[in-house]
């Protein structure tokens, strides 16, 4: 006896295959977009100021590196150790004493009178010119320009109310030739032309006057300006002439006063000459009488004198070789040190110009790292953009698949049973159970 089976299938819905073709459909064209490497720089080159400090560098290190001081160094180190060099005297040998010659007087040359030098007189100090002050007159001066600027204002309002009164005037006796049955006529222009006749003049006389009055104003300012320029030329050529006269004063003072030192100065130049000429003349004489007298004591003495000189001569001598033969040991025990000492101070200026040039090499090195790291970024660089290019494909797939991964997966089951005869008689039993 057989029993039923059951069988299972899955389904996706309809819409969510929808939005599965679609994901796949957009990861599919942007997988496909082409790779677009970034063409701009990427890395920034040495400014102006880098690059002449590079070329200040080598420069240095091209200057430093002319000299070697490990030559002299070397040189220095095998150099031979200063020795005291011997020193050796000599005795002092006693000459021949010749008998002393007995001298006699030497004629003494008489002083002559010192004579003063003719000088020169001071010159009198001329006064130098003057420029006598420029005077102009009336005429020569625009007296437009000192008139008022409002003065023709001044007229015009004037007449104006003179106008304004004889208008006032004309009405009146066209009222008068109106009352009086004469108006239109010869009459009443003759009333009009008496009344308005005093206007008229008035008005010329008040402009002539303003006028005359505007004139006069200017001509008065031109004057006082004329006068303060006159006034000023005057104080101008009075001071002029003040300091002239003062500075030739000021030049006679100092000839004279220069001319009083120079005769002073010549008086007391004769003076000393004059005192120094008899001194001379007194001492000539006294040397000649002594030398005299010592020659004839050295005639007497003899040749025990002339021995007692030789050997204080040869005592003299012998102690001079001594003092320089002490002189030379000194120096000669001294030249060891300061051969020492200056080479001890070219080992130290050598071996500072040794660490300027590591110091330099170090700087040169520095520029050459600088560079070797500027080029190794742009080498990175180019290289970093050739695996992003390799990346770009797998990139792009996981572009593709993550559309779908992020979907959620709602697949429905659906359980079909195909009833056997065990399945109803075990259906029975259970019911009469």
């Amino acid at each position: 006896m057989s029993k039923g089976s059951t069988t299972a299938k899955q389904e996706m819905p309809a819409w969510q295959r929808e939005m599965y073709e679609e994901a796949y459909n957009l990861g599919k064209g942007v997988s496909q977009q082409p790779f677009i490497p970034y063409t701009g720089a990427q890395v920034a080159g040495f400014n102006p100021d880098q690059l002449r400090q590079f070329e200040a560098t080598r420069g240095m290190v091209g200057a430093s590196q002319q000299y070697d001081p490990r030559a002299g160094l070397q040189a220095l180190a095998t150099a031979p150790t200063p020795t005291i060099s011997p020193v050796t005297g000599r005795t002092a040998q006693i000459g021949q004493v010749a008998a002393p010659q007995a001298a006699s007087i030497q004629a003494i040359p008489t002083f002559g009178g010192a004579t003063i030098q003719q000088l020169q007189g001071p010159t009198a100090a001329q006064i130098g010119t003057v420029q006598a002050p420029q005077f102009r007159g009336l005429l020569d001066t625009d007296i437009g320009a000192y008139q008022s600027p409002y003065q023709q204002q001044v007229i015009d309002l004037a007449l104006q109310d003179i106008q304004r009164q004889s208008d006032i005037a004309q009405q009146q006796a066209q009222t008068r030739a109106i009352k009086s049955g004469a108006f239109g006529g010869s009459r009443s222009a003759l009333i009009e032309s008496e009344a308005t006749r005093p206007f008229a003049e008035q008005a010329a006389r008040t402009a002539a006057s303003l006028r005359q009055s505007g004139f006069q104003q200017a001509q008065q300012a031109a004057q006082a300006d004329l006068a303060r320029q006159q006034q000023l030329g005057v104080f101008g050529a009075e001071q002029e002439q003040q300091r002239a006269l003062q500075q030739a004063q000021l030049e006679q003072q100092a000839g004279l006063t220069g001319f009083g030192a120079e005769r002073e100065r010549a008086l007391r130049q004769a003076d000393l000459a004059q005192q120094a000429g008899l001194a001379g003349q007194d001492i000539a004489a006294q040397r000649a009488i002594q030398q005299a007298q010592l020659q004839q004591q050295a005639g007497l003495l003899g040749a025990e004198q002339a021995q007692a000189r030789a050997l204080e001569q040869a005592r003299l001598a012998q102690q001079t070789g001594m003092a320089e033969l002490d002189i030379a040991g000194r120096t000669a025990m001294m030249q060891p040190e300061l051969e020492l000492r200056a080479r001890q101070q070219q080992a130290g200026l050598l071996g500072g110009q040794l660490e300027d040039q590591y110091r330099s090499l170090g700087l040169l090195g520095g520029v050459g790292q600088q560079q070797q790291q500027l080029q190794q970024r742009a080498m990175d660089q180019a290289y970093n953009e050739f695996l992003r290019a390799s990346g770009y494909g797998q990139q792009q797939l996981s572009t593709l698949l993550s559309g779908l991964s992020g979907m959620p997966s709602l697949i429905s089951q659906t359980d079909k049973k195909k009833t056997g005869a065990g399945d109803i008689l075990g259906t029975i039993a259970g019911l009469f159970g």
